[in-house]
C-alpha cells in the first residue's frame, strides 16, 4: 500500500469510527442528544404563526374567488389575511431560529393577529374565516406569552 493510499483509508476509519461512537452514545443517553444542545424557544409560537399562514392563504383564495365573482364586501378581510400571512411568515421563520428578535416582533405580530381576528369575526359564516380567526386567536395568545 502506497502512503497516499494508508492515509486515504486511514482517514476514512477514523471518521467512521468517530461518527459511530458519536451516534451509540446518543442513542444510549450518555452524551447529550442533538436536539437537547440547542432546544427550540418558540416551538408553540412557531406552530401557531404556521397555521396562521397556512389559514390566512386560504381565507385570501376564497376573498380572491369573490372578487372574481365582482363581489367587493371581503376587501378588508383580504388585506388583513394578506397581512397577516406576510407578518406570520416572518415569525415562524424567525421563531424556528430562536432570534432574538421574536419578542417585539411578537407583540406587532399579535397586532395584526387581532386585526385579521376582527375582519374574519365579520364572516362568522364562511369556514375559511372561522378557521383563520381561531388561528389568529391562538397566534396572538402566543405572542403575548413570549
Amino acid at each position: 500500500m502506497q502512503r497516499r493510499e494508508f492515509i486515504a483509508v486511514g482517514t476514512a476509519a477514523a471518521v467512521a469510527s468517530a461518527s459511530q461512537a458519536f451516534a451509540q452514545a446518543g442513542q444510549a443517553g450518555g452524551a447529550a442528544k442533538m436536539e437537547d444542545m440547542h432546544p427550540a424557544l418558540y416551538k408553540d409560537l412557531e406552530k401557531a404563526a404556521i397555521e396562521c399562514v397556512s389559514t390566512g392563504n386560504d381565507c385570501i383564495r376564497h376573498c380572491l374567488g369573490m372578487f372574481a365573482m365582482k363581489d367587493t364586501s371581503m376587501t378588508e378581510c383580504a388585506d388583513a389575511s394578506f397581512q397577516l400571512v406576510a407578518a406570520c411568515n416572518a415569525l415562524a421563520s424567525l421563531a424556528a431560529v430562536n432570534s432574538s428578535h421574536v419578542g417585539p416582533l411578537a407583540k406587532t405580530i399579535a397586532l395584526i393577529c387581532e386585526d385579521c381576528k376582527k375582519q374574519c369575526d365579520k364572516f362568522p359564516k364562511i369556514a375559511e374565516c372561522t378557521a383563520c380567526g381561531k388561528a389568529c386567536q391562538k397566534c396572538a395568545e402566543e405572542c403575548r406569552k413570549v
